[in-house]
């Protein structure tokens, strides 16, 4: 096993390596976010799902190329818009990577799961405020990660939009096991009460950090003690519209035909790109696309009723462990702890950029207060352990552009025992 998660590692490492070789955001399609694309969306035939509420951009015609339709086509199949290839030669060339490898549509199925991934969590007990270079730093139960933040209380619907529009990045699935040690001891740690296992899941997405609820896409990562092998799932989610919704796939080139509908086939070491769509503060877009696999598409989420409306408050790339567990919060807190989280080594986000409705672009390494870096913290809200870190710099297309995260503490090795 060990030796596993070291060739794993050191694939990781080696993705990052040559990934940011290649990353330049210096003309950024601003258009992405624009309301153009947004009205594309919303004109796009669509398949509605089994959740109500939910919907799937009609799927490509046969022979459709994404390198040569028009900005209207690709709109019309939910697909991101093309960089400009002369202008910023490295990010088209990544754009064009993700658009080669979409083979197949996932089905018009969704797995609603009976936890969420939800908004920030602060931390009872905070580190003593401070801030590197600009960068505001906080702890969290839930959350490790960068958000690019704003003041909006409600959604811009002035000319000047500075709602938070279109999240995107890339990043690679990582392996999960339970933290060394638990399912040996004695009694086994063997994860949160009433939801067995160990959690991660990795997302971008709107809002969040500062309000009610947030749009996502990503990837889950799980494992158990003496259970089947570590599971792996894509997925898309409005909290609290809509709980974490499991993409599944229909036969197609990865499947075999005498399976009708199953998960989208995903793996540790799977690269990811998530593409978040605000299109106001009722109606949102998120693509989720496995390169490796080859399957991708977008989803259309209308607004639940009597939940909270999108603002665009804050743009966010996040390693979280979802929610709940069925044990209560102490008062005079309100809630319940969220689950357990995997030990998952690292996992790194690559391409990270927000984008405004005025075509404002931002990104995780930026040196401002607006910037907030999250570290999340065990049950007690211990600030001297935390259990996932996050290392994003400030210069150069590394720091600007791509985070690390990390497990550590009682999260890699011990097992963190429920309260």
């Amino acid at each position: 096993m060990q030796n596993q998660n070291w060739r794993f590692l050191s694939k990781v490492i080696a993705v990052a390596a040559v990934t940011v070789l290649v990353v330049s955001f210096s003309t950024f399609a601003m258009a992405q976010g624009g309301d153009a694309v947004h009205a594309m969306f919303v004109s796009a035939p669509k398949e509605a799902t089994n959740i109500k509420g939910v919907s799937i951009i009609a799927d490509r015609p046969k022979g459709f190329n994404p390198l040569t339709a028009s900005s209207e086509e690709l709109g019309r199949y939910g697909l991101p818009q093309r960089p400009d290839r002369l202008a910023d030669a490295k990010r088209y060339a990544m754009w064009a990577r993700a658009m080669q490898a979409l083979r197949y549509r996932p089905a018009a199925h969704l797995e609603a799961k009976p936890y969420s991934s939800t908004n920030l969590m602060p931390a009872k007990r905070q580190r003593a405020a401070r801030a590197i270079s600009g960068q505001t730093l906080s702890n969290s139960l839930n959350w490790s990660g960068v958000a690019s933040t704003n003041r909006l209380t409600s959604w811009d619907t002035t000319p000047a939009n500075t709602s938070f529009t279109t999240v995107e990045s890339f990043w690679v699935v990582s392996a999960a096991q339970p933290p060394l040690g638990a399912c040996a001891a004695d009694p086994p740690i063997t994860g949160a009460t009433g939801v067995p296992g160990f959690f991660e899941v990795s997302w971008n997405g709107i809002d969040g950090a500062t309000n009610g609820d947030v749009l996502q896409g990503g990837s889950l990562s799980y494992a158990q003690c003496g259970g089947p092998a570590a599971e792996y799932e894509g997925w898309v989610e409005w909290y609290p519209s809509y709980p974490i919704l499991v993409i599944w796939c229909s036969p197609g080139p990865e499947i075999p035909p005498t399976v009708s509908v199953t998960p989208c086939p995903v793996s540790a070491g799977d690269d990811f790109f998530v593409v978040t769509n605000g299109a106001n503060s009722t109606l949102q877009y998120v693509m989720v696309e496995d390169l490796n696999q080859g399957w991708g598409a977008t989803f259309e989420l209308t607004q639940a009723p009597d939940t909270p409306p999108l603002v665009g408050s804050s743009a966010e790339w996040v390693v979280e462990r979802p929610c709940c567990d069925t044990t209560p919060l102490p008062a005079p807190e309100v809630g319940y702890y969220p689950l357990a989280l995997a030990n998952y080594f690292l996992t790194f986000f690559d391409f990270a950029i927000g984008v405004d409705g005025a075509g404002t672009s931002f990104w995780p390494g930026a040196q401002t207060a607006a910037t907030e870096i999250f570290t999340m913290v065990d049950d007690d809200g211990d600030t001297t352990n935390p259990i996932s870190d996050v290392l994003v710099g400030g210069t150069g297309f590394q720091g600007q552009y791509s985070i690390l995260f990390e497990s550590a503490g009682c999260a890699n090795t011990g097992g963190c025992a429920s309260k």
